[in-house]
């Protein structure tokens, strides 16, 4: 009897004070992003976007040669969303230097692209562009996007930049159905900036990032029912390379951890030491 009356005791009292759903915490940038989103965490979600860069995004022949691939070419886009900070953390894993037309291509390959017309310009300078563009859910029909309703990175129009690395910004999606997501950056949402981590570099090649108050930027972009991207890397100026344009993604919701709080855990300690107690004191354990 006093084995049982302890345990529901321990079991009402575990029932009081659950266990608490918590989200993934912040991501710690270091600029490869396959190292600081670990596809078998289920609070980060990778999406597949080129899996074939060199038949899909034309670039010169020389570099396929030395087994270079230009910066625009994404093999993945990685997101984990931390709920407690409203927090969206993403990162574009790219095949070499993100938004640099030749890849780790050296000299003879920047001279061979300036002899074809083509400028490299330093960083994401110049109209190169990597913009991720937002759309929420269709109500009438979740097998297709919403609009997009925002858009963040760095505008091909440097006029629109923002105050972040590189120009990085977070703003309104203009809506100009004639023109691509990377010149589409209107009003500044200030409330939802984020940052830039690093200027791409060899040592830091992917172009990861941060947008604030993320829940908040629209309401039909709400990260626990799912939403839309669609991404961009490119420049219309680095003839004869191409650049990297997806369709819409649909980003699955974010499925929050069950985890113990601190609280919890210490009232089970409690609970079984409580019940332990009893028990030895009738002489039953």
């Amino acid at each position: 009897m006093v084995r049982r009356n302890a345990l529901r005791w321990a079991l009402a009292t575990v029932a009081m004070l659950g266990a608490s759903t918590a989200s993934a915490g912040a991501i710690n940038f270091t600029g490869n992003a396959e190292a600081d989103f670990n596809p078998s965490d289920p609070s980060n979600v990778v999406v597949q976007v080129d899996p074939d860069p060199t038949n899909r995004i034309y670039q010169l022949p020389e570099m396929t040669a030395q087994g270079l691939i230009n910066g625009y070419a994404i093999k993945d886009i990685r997101m984990s969303w931390d709920k407690g900070s409203d927090t969206l953390f993403v990162g574009l894993n790219t095949y070499s230097i993100a938004g640099t037309a030749i890849g780790n291509g050296g000299q003879d390959i920047a001279d061979l692209l300036t002899s074809k017309a083509g400028v490299d310009p330093a960083s994401i300078g110049g109209r190169k562009s990597i913009t991720v563009g937002f759309a929420g859910l269709n109500p009438a029909d979740l097998s297709v996007p919403g609009a997009i309703v925002a858009v963040a990175g760095v505008p091909s129009d440097k006029a629109m930049a923002g105050p972040g690395i590189d120009g990085f910004t977070v703003s309104t999606y203009k809506g100009m159905t004639t023109q691509g997501i990377q010149n589409n950056y209107g009003q500044i949402l200030s409330s939802n900036l984020g940052a830039l981590a690093y200027d791409p570099s060899a040592t830091r090649p992917d172009f990861e990032f941060s947008v604030a108050n993320f829940s908040k930027i629209n309401p039909g972009v709400d990260p626990t029912r799912g939403f839309w991207i669609q991404a961009y890397a490119g420049s219309p100026d680095d003839n004869p390379i191409g650049e990297e344009k997806t369709g819409f993604i649909k980003i699955p919701a974010f499925s929050p951890q069950e985890i113990p709080e601190p609280a919890t855990c210490v009232a089970w300690s409690i609970v079984i030491g409580v019940a332990a107690f009893r028990l030895r004191r009738r002489g039953e354990v």
